[in-house]
């Protein structure tokens, strides 16, 4: 407890296994388990003041009226509400812990709060409303939660967001504003999002670098408008400008069965290789049936062959020169040409992430403007050039120097950009114009 605290301690001994199991105590486990999940929670509060400033709970749109990416947040902390409540009303306490640290991790912090982020940066103006109030509520909520587990860190968050202790607050009550409907549809945005990056790995394409068409493939309970809606956001995450939502994912692959020899055989005995290679002749439509749980039917030889789901793996062949992977029905497939114009802003956006490191280096706050200066390779200067209004918004630089050094830097740097060189140079701005 001394040297990682009495929250991470007790953290440790109830997620890693049921409070009634014997343990093998393990204080260098500690960190892995339990510490790491606690800096992420303060990481995050701390994300949240950063930007709130004189922002108050009264200023809060009611959700109804807040973007769909606020509302699919409040619908999976009720989510959360009901798990946790339901696990520590049958004195599950590990499995309420585990839920409440995977939600601040996958959904809060790695998912919510990144790609976000730009609604909470605004130093020429005050961050969204809609963010700050739906984040608030997200930490009330996770800390009224979290309170019986982790009651320090838990009142601390709680007392700065409320000015009221957490163990004087009510436990939360389920609210039953969770929507199926939100969840599937944000999920979906996930899985194309994780897809489309593996995509352009299979190239060596970084995320930075813009792309001009992506066209993703999904099942039919997840259309819908909000689905629809987020696609926006999707766009945004995997950096490309438009989206084309395909009926069928059969101008991007190639269904393909392959048997399971296992569940087969305790079936069809001898005739098992028969039904195996029967197998092949398993239609697309039919395909798609048993992904969807639906049990095939083919006939030869005079015998009948029922398919159930787990009698066949669905794999998919790609059949187009665009980067694809899938993941069951899920279908994401990126087109790989580059224009001219879009190698300019791929490599104006590596030119602001080398620039936003020298920022952290010279240890600026967050809104410091700055006065940037760039010389070097001509070919990175051009983009620079015709995106310099982009960069400097992204960067905060209030005098931009295209071809030249600046004197008494506060910190300067020669950095790669795409194999060319370039000398990157920032000094605190004075204030003037």
């Amino acid at each position: 407890m001394e040297e990682f605290g009495a929250d991470a301690v007790r953290l440790y001994l109830l997620v890693g296994s049921q409070v009634w199991l014997p343990k093998r105590f393990d204080p260098n486990s500690i960190p892995e388990v339990s510490l790491g999940f606690l800096n992420q929670l303060r990481n995050t509060y701390g994300f949240f003041s950063l930007y709130a400033e004189d922002w108050e709970t009264r200023d809060a749109p009611p959700v109804e009226d807040r973007p769909v990416v606020d509302r699919w947040l409040i619908s999976r902390l009720d989510q959360l509400v009901a798990t946790v409540r339901e696990a520590w009303s049958g004195y599950d306490v590990t499995s309420g812990t585990r839920a409440i640290m995977e939600f601040c991790d996958s959904d809060l912090s790695n998912w919510y709060v990144r790609v976000n982020r730009a609604r909470f940066w605004a130093p020429d103006s005050q961050a969204d409303r809609s963010a700050l109030a739906t984040l608030h509520t997200a930490l009330a909520t996770v800390s009224r939660l979290l309170a019986p587990a982790a009651p320090f860190l838990s009142d601390a968050i709680h007392r700065r967001l409320t000015s009221e202790s957490v163990h004087l607050a009510p436990f939360p009550e389920v609210a039953g504003v969770a929507s199926d409907s939100l969840n599937r549809a944000m999920d979906a945005v996930r899985t194309l999002a994780w897809l489309a990056r593996s995509a352009r790995d299979l190239r060596g394409l970084k995320v930075r670098q813009p792309l001009a068409q992506m066209k993703v493939a999904v099942p039919a309970n997840v259309r819908g408008d909000d689905f629809d809606t987020l696609l926006g956001m999707l766009a945004a995450e995997v950096n490309v400008r438009e989206i084309t939502v395909v009926e069928s994912d059969e101008s991007l692959v190639k269904l393909r069965a392959k048997p399971n020899f296992r569940t087969l055989g305790k079936v069809y005995g001898k005739v098992t290789p028969l039904a195996a290679k029967l197998s092949a002749e398993l239609t697309p439509t039919q395909l798609k049936g048993l992904e969807a749980g639906e049990t095939q039917k083919l006939a030869a030889d005079g015998q009948t062959f029922e398919y159930r789901p787990e009698d066949v793996v669905v794999e998919r062949d790609v059949a187009t020169d665009w980067l694809v992977q899938s993941d069951g029905p899920f279908v994401a497939a990126l087109d790989p040409n580059l224009t001219e114009e879009l190698e300019l802003e791929g490599v104006a956006r590596e030119v602001v992430n080398r620039v936003q490191r020298l920022r952290k280096e010279a240890r600026y706050d967050y809104d410091t403007r700055i006065e940037l200066g760039m010389s070097g390779a001509e070919g990175v200067l051009a983009a620079v050039d015709v995106h310099r209004g982009f960069i400097a918004r992204e960067t905060l630089a209030r005098r931009f120097a295209v071809g030249s050094d600046l004197a008494d830097p506060d910190v300067s740097e020669t950095v790669d950009i795409n194999g060319r060189q370039v000398r990157v140079s920032l000094r605190r701005h004075d204030g003037g114009p």
